[in-house]
């Protein structure tokens, strides 16, 4: 971490060993000069944030990283501000015809549950969603994809679901949900709080 002269350790470990690290519990900052640069520009930090969230974490994660730190996803993804390249990098991009051929090769259907609705004979809800992520190398090819619904996709990339070399789903063990009673299942939960209103809009 401290090779690249933007962090500083509360604890010196060899090499930055992982082992020494985890049992020490140690933390790390940024260091004074990169400190007194975001204070000083906080577009900066918006557009580092970005650049952060979306090169290294799917689409389906992006917006949850940035609201664990604090910030606005809604905010942050659509800011156009762009950080300089310095190293002149050619970023990868996405092959458009790719989500159409996942989803036609899934007929249109979530992998995980089935789910394949329709509006005007349009999909909605089933996304092509990479096995492998896109920000880390996976490719834009039929191996590389599934179609799923939002929910299943988003636990997907999550790492709540995930498959077995057998090709059988597996759910993580840290995972839980609350499981309806089945009487329950056609009624809408009722809010916690009592003073709560129901706002009913017809379709």
């Amino acid at each position: 971490m401290r090779s690249d002269k933007i962090w500083v350790l509360d604890f010196d470990a060899p090499m930055d060993a992982i082992g020494p690290l985890t049992a020490q519990q140690v933390t790390g900052r940024f260091t004074e000069d990169v400190e007194r640069v975001l204070t000083g520009d906080p577009g900066l930090i918006v557009s580092a944030a970005r650049a952060l969230a979306q090169s290294h974490f799917p689409d389906t994660v992006a917006p949850d990283v940035l609201t664990a730190v604090g910030l606005d996803p809604d905010t942050v993804l659509q800011s156009r501000d762009v950080l300089p390249d310095p190293g002149g990098t050619k970023k990868r991009t996405r092959d458009s015809t790719w989500p159409p051929l996942i989803l036609q090769a899934w007929d249109r259907q979530c992998a995980f549950c089935g789910f394949d609705g329709q509006l005007l004979g349009v999909t909605v809800g089933v996304e092509a969603a990479h096995v492998r992520w896109f920000n880390l190398g996976g490719p834009d090819d039929s191996g590389n994809g599934l179609a799923l619904c939002s929910l299943h996709h988003k636990l997907f990339d999550r790492g709540v679901l995930g498959l077995t070399i057998e090709r059988t789903i597996c759910v993580s063990e840290s995972y839980s949900a609350r499981t309806p009673r089945q009487e329950d299942r056609l009624r809408p939960p009722r809010p916690s709080d009592p003073h709560t209103a129901w706002h009913l809009i017809p379709c």
